[in-house]
């Protein structure tokens, strides 16, 4: 039995728009996002490089697949939801956004994963969360994992290192500036912090030097291709 032209025209025409509608949404667009009740805070869920898949999970709420940047609204998602991205070529990165209670960044950084450089600032807490707030933005940066030469590797995670300290550079600037606040009066012109203060440095130190050693792990556990 032969096949007309057109026909072949029209079945591919059709076979076309069944591939396109099951497409993902090109990197950088924003899907259509859940439905939610007025006045809802959202969470922008984004990556480093954006346009990668991530799952949403936690609390009594069914996860939630989302291709960043997506705005979500985490508070379904119980205290501590866990944000889970994931790429080819790239390692995984699992990350917990606990709720922040309304505390300066020196008491939040003796709380366990309060303060991460991926987190943004602050939403305004919604009435439902018992006055606990989520980052406005969780932009997570997921690395490499395949090269061409070991010297391409090795440059790649000696950019890494770098982004990393700049990165709790930032976090540290912050803590300055509310730690100018905790000086002690008898300091008389020096620089003498509080104990909260030299506490919340040494936690900023262990947790910078926590993210350079698991990037050195990664670099370590690449494949060349």
């Amino acid at each position: 039995m032969t096949v007309s032209g057109k026909h072949l025209g029209a079945a591919a025409a059709f076979l076309l728009f069944a591939a396109c509608s099951s497409a993902p949404p090109p990197s950088g667009k924003l899907p259509p996002n859940p439905e939610r009740k007025p006045g809802a805070a959202l969470t922008l869920i984004d990556t480093e490089p954006t346009g990668l898949r991530c799952k949403v999970s936690g609390g009594k709420a069914p996860p939630l697949a989302v291709t960043t940047p997506r705005l979500v609204s985490l508070l379904p998602f119980g205290r501590e939801p866990v944000v889970d991205c994931f790429a080819d070529g790239y390692f995984r990165v699992r990350k917990a956004v606990p709720a922040r209670p309304a505390e300066t960044i020196v008491a939040r950084l003796s709380m366990p994963g309060m303060v991460d450089p991926a987190f943004g600032p602050d939403l305004d807490a919604e009435p439902a969360s018992g006055g606990m707030v989520f980052p406005q933005w969780v932009r997570i940066s997921l690395q490499e994992s395949d090269f061409r030469t070991a010297a391409e590797r090795d440059r790649y995670y000696a950019a890494e290192a770098i982004r990393i300290q700049q990165a709790w550079g930032a976090v540290e600037l912050r803590l300055n500036a509310a730690c100018d606040g905790y000086r002690k009066p008898e300091a008389k012109g020096l620089i003498l912090m509080s104990p909260e203060c030299r506490k919340a440095r040494r936690i900023l130190d262990e947790r910078r030097s926590a993210d350079l050693s698991a990037s050195e792990v990664n670099r370590r556990q690449s494949t060349i291709r």
